[in-house]
């Protein structure tokens, strides 16, 4: 048993020691290259979804679902202009398509597909988003950060002091200890990280600080929406493909939240100062 737990604490921290600083650099490099990193990761991770929908006895529209993840390529490269035209086209898409096809689709299944489509590939793609943003290296960074050790944090003082469960049904050994600890660790590593980083004014180390329980409880959500699509599906992981850790949902399912989340509030915090 000891050394089944060493073998499996060894794969993980050798994946993260390879993961992490690969992530973190083609995020630094921006551009074309983080497109293309994310444009894989979509894949795998709707390859994920597929997979799950399918153990779940429900069937996505394949052609509408992987074309999701060319979509937002195609909206990278013409710099952002149409990006509500050409999503409204992918919808118009998706329903001739299930229509052409019914009844061999029902709209359960529509529905399903266009949850992985929003859920999975656009999530992905507000990575790619939040880098555009000035100081986006940064702030994507600030994101993993508040994300990672709100994750460390949860389980840590979840699994010493935890005693009231906080989701049973969805994730038995998640308690409100846990999500408290997440919480305060995050906003610890958040408050160090904004006086560490040079990047950021007065006012925007502030406005970070503050976000940072939301962007933390935003991403304890988006790992409760995945563990309730595998108990939904009975399975343990989404996949397999890193070593220790289980599929790409497994390690970016509370991103697929936080980081829109993160987007889209920092956009309105801009405008409103």
């Amino acid at each position: 048993m000891i050394l089944w737990v060493m073998r499996v604490l060894l794969r993980r921290v050798l994946s993260a020691a390879i993961g992490i600083p690969v992530l973190l650099y083609l995020t630094y490099r921006g551009g074309i290259f983080l497109l293309l990193a994310i444009f894989i990761l979509m894949l795998l991770a709707l390859a994920e979804f597929r997979n799950l929908s399918k153990k779940s006895n429900c069937k996505t529209l394949a052609i509408p679902l992987w074309f999701s993840a060319l979509l937002f390529p195609v909206i990278y490269l013409v710099h952002y202009q149409f990006i509500i035209n050409l999503l409204f086209f992918y919808l118009v898409f998706c329903y001739g398509f299930f229509l052409l096809n019914y009844p061999e689709y029902t709209p359960l299944d529509l529905a399903y597909t266009l949850f992985g489509a929003i859920y999975i590939s656009w999530g992905f793609f507000h990575i790619v988003l939040l880098r555009q943003l000035t100081d986006g290296f940064w702030l994507i960074l600030y994101v993993f950060l508040v994300v990672w050790s709100t994750d460390t944090g949860a389980y840590g003082i979840g699994t010493l002091f935890g005693r009231h469960k906080f989701a049973p049904v969805v994730s038995p050994k998640k308690s409100w200890e846990g999500v408290a600890g997440g919480l305060l660790v995050s906003m610890l590593v958040a408050y160090l990280y904004t006086l560490i980083v040079p990047a950021f004014s007065d006012q925007e180390m502030r406005a970070l600080l503050w976000i940072a329980p939301l962007v933390s409880l935003v991403g304890q959500l988006g790992d409760l929406l995945e563990s309730s699509l595998k108990r939904f599906a009975e399975v343990k992981d989404s996949g397999q493909i890193i070593p220790g850790h289980g599929g790409i949902l497994d390690r970016f399912d509370s991103l697929l939240l936080a980081v829109p989340f993160t987007y889209y509030l920092i956009n309105m915090i801009e405008r409103l100062l």
